[in-house]
């Protein structure tokens, strides 16, 4: 499915250096390359069964060079399913919770340059995970992947923390093919994807 990795990095290398190596590698796409690839990889999530049989998806606004995701909530929104985003909890550092958004009205400009759900619209933190959240697709960026489902995020930890109580449902990680290694330097707290999506096409990894 994805193309033969590059070698892994020295075991001695820092999640801050790969983290630095990963924006470099994101920001030597072209603009051309960086909108067809994000097509690519979204129309790969958008054809697969993950995605058909989901009715509640939590998605993220994708910002900068992240992979992006218009597509999908576009087409979630159209289709009528539940649509969970993230917002960054004021005064609690590293802390997030997901609020249901009908529509990219209910979005605002927050902090870091995201886009996220109104302060109007109540959210869920990590305790309702199982209970009054439970998507069924879970679909979340990061700098990095590995092909045993490691995921290295900017380093403020927000999605190991929303994630430490797993939820029920897949996680997909989206991002583009530079951004795949074999392995990457993992902490016990560091959350795993079930699945990998990127313009070269979706794949299970568990």
């Amino acid at each position: 499915m994805f193309p033969s990795p590059p070698p892994a990095a020295p075991e001695a290398a820092t999640k801050a250096r790969l983290r630095e190596q990963a924006a470099g590698l994101r920001r030597g796409l072209s603009p051309q390359a960086f909108q067809n690839n994000g097509q690519a990889a979204q129309g790969h999530i958008l054809s697969s069964a993950l995605w058909r049989e989901a009715r509640s998806v939590a998605l993220y606004v994708g910002v900068k060079q992240e992979t992006p995701t218009d597509l999908l909530l576009d087409a979630a929104w159209t289709a009528g399913r539940v649509v969970w985003l993230p917002r960054v909890r004021h005064g609690q550092p590293g802390c997030m919770d997901f609020a249901l958004c009908s529509g990219p009205q209910d979005l605002r400009p927050g902090p870091f340059g995201l886009r996220e759900p109104t302060p109007a619209l109540p959210g869920l933190g990590p305790e309702a995970l199982g209970a009054a959240f439970s998507p069924d697709l879970f679909i979340l960026p990061g700098l990095l992947f590995d092909l045993r489902g490691g995921r290295l995020g900017y380093g403020g930890g927000y999605y190991d923390r929303f994630l430490r109580r797993r939820p029920a449902c897949p996680l997909l990680g989206l991002c583009f093919s530079c951004q795949v290694v074999p392995t990457l330097p993992l902490d016990p707290w560091d959350q795993r994807v079930d699945h990998l999506c990127t313009e070269r096409g979706l794949q299970c990894l568990k």
